[in-house]
């Protein structure tokens, strides 16, 4: 079934979707990881009266998970999956952000650490430059909503449409190419 020219745009948008959210969540996650003290501080900022042990699990999981998700994005790897998780903790991230910023609080959003992330993420992030700086500074408000929520479309934009120069699709050609060989093979057998 041939393609049409809407279809194509789509599924090359989704490298751009895939670089741009498996770049943020890997520099999120790189930036906390190993410092859990510090992620923990930052979830108690935004008053939510979370149980302690929530908190410290937060503090200790998320890092790495992001940094997973953002590296299988990156790579097309297990992409809509990856996607559907990013999608869930971006509404919690929005949530999070949004009542903050709703109810006035003035707090680093810590969404890359802020200025507790560790020594790796405080190298990347200055390397970014005026980026790194916005990063490491960024208030929980509008911005970081609007960030937020285009990151969550992002995300649905890699659960609904296949992705293009990643290891699923070449997964999905191998397959592909695969089930074409055992029909010919049958075809063969049945006819001889």
């Amino acid at each position: 079934m041939p393609q049409t020219t809407q279809t194509k745009l789509l599924s090359y948008l989704t490298l751009v979707s895939r670089l741009a959210l498996g770049s943020v969540f890997s520099l999120a996650g790189l930036a906390k990881l190993g410092v859990p003290e510090a992620m923990a501080e930052n979830i108690k900022s935004y008053s939510m009266s979370l149980p302690p042990d929530l908190v410290n699990l937060m503090a200790v999981a998320l890092p790495p998970l992001e940094l997973g998700l953002g590296i299988w994005i990156l790579l097309g790897l297990f992409t809509r999956f990856s996607a559907g998780v990013t999608a869930l903790l971006m509404i919690v991230f929005t949530i999070a952000v949004t009542q903050a910023w709703a109810r006035g609080l003035d707090i680093n959003c810590g969404c890359f650490g802020g200025p507790t992330s560790n020594a790796t993420g405080k190298a990347i992030l200055k390397a970014l430059g005026p980026v790194g700086t916005f990063l490491t500074d960024e208030k929980a408000g509008l911005e970081t909503v609007l960030r937020d929520v285009v990151l969550f479309l992002m995300s649905l934009h890699l659960i609904f449409v296949p992705t293009i120069f990643s290891i699923d699709s070449l997964r999905r050609r191998s397959h592909a190419a695969a089930t074409v060989y055992e029909d010919e093979h049958f075809e063969e057998e049945v006819t001889a």
